[in-house]
């Protein structure tokens, strides 16, 4: 639910607008809010699942997720719908790293690779039915139900977990990494935000700089924070193991294509309109020219 979120919302944006009376720079918030939403807490929900357990963490995360997603449907204007969005997005990113944690403990060593491909389909194809599913239930129905269509999955989900899963805890959980968090989280949040705001605002806007300058240097200071740490929010050590560096850089091109391919032509639509707009009013202001000088002619 929470991956096909990220894509579902896109097709509604133009609508969201329209109904809402904002513009481009504004209802955007509510794709990029839930974001940085998940960029901040996907970090930290490894040690919360460890610390207080992950059937708990679970359950916290899918009742976070839906009750975000039955206010986002009950939204009254743009405001409260990307604030929403945000508590959507606290749900969300710790839906998915607790739920994968929990799936490979429940198999042994030799059995989890093929854990690993059968959990890669529904990965994949979410965001690729969001945008599907969403114009559908847009055009049929109303933007709300784009939210309020998980809330009985996640219902489903929250009573199929509470009977059949098992909890886990791990006893050297460790202090919580406080600085590997506001690092991790805010390196994330600061480099979205300038990515999303240079379309608007260009790459040498002040805030686009400062945002994404920021973003670096925290990132920089994560890594130096991470490797001398005992116990790390982020085990970047990891990335020595030749199979696990592979892997994540091909899935990080993989994810970086699909999403490119699937938000590119919502990028392309917004751009085309701009142009058009541009191009009308334009022509209107020549033709204006034209008529005043056959006036004076």
């Amino acid at each position: 639910m929470d991956i096909m979120d990220t894509t579902i919302i896109n097709v509604a944006l133009p609508t969201l607008g329209q109904n809402f009376g904002v513009g481009d720079g504004t209802f955007e918030w509510v794709v990029t809010g839930y974001l940085l939403s998940l960029a901040i807490w996907i970090p930290a929900s490894g040690w919360i699942g460890d610390r207080f357990g992950t059937k708990k963490t679970f359950l916290f995360a899918l009742i976070v997720f839906t009750i975000g997603s039955a206010l986002c449907g009950a939204a009254w204007n743009i405001q409260s719908l990307i604030g929403f969005r945000l508590l959507q997005g606290v749900g969300g990113g710790m839906v998915t790293p607790v739920g994968t944690s929990m799936l490979f403990r429940a198999f042994p060593p030799n059995e989890r690779a093929h854990a690993s491909a059968v959990l890669t389909i529904p990965t994949a194809i979410a965001p690729a039915l969001g945008p599907v599913l969403g114009g559908w239930l847009v055009d049929n129905a109303n933007w709300r139900w784009i939210f309020y269509v998980n809330v009985p999955v996640g219902i489903a989900a929250f009573v199929f977990a509470l009977v059949f899963l098992r909890e886990h805890t791990e006893s050297a959980a460790g202090r919580f990494d406080f600085w590997g968090f506001v690092c991790s989280g805010g390196g994330l949040a600061l480099i979205l935000y300038a990515q999303s705001e240079a379309p608007t605002f260009g790459w040498t806007s002040p805030r686009v700089l400062i945002s994404g300058i920021g973003g670096v240097v925290l990132f920089a200071l994560l890594v130096v924070i991470e490797l001398d740490r005992p116990d790390p929010l982020l085990h970047l050590r990891l990335f020595k193991d030749r199979m696990f560096r592979n892997g994540s850089l091909a899935m990080f091109c993989a994810f970086g294509v699909l999403f490119g391919v699937l938000g590119g032509p919502l990028l392309g639509a917004h751009d085309l309109r701009r142009l058009a707009q541009t191009s009308v009013r334009i022509q209107g202001s020549l033709h204006g020219s034209d008529r005043h000088r056959s006036c004076e002619f």
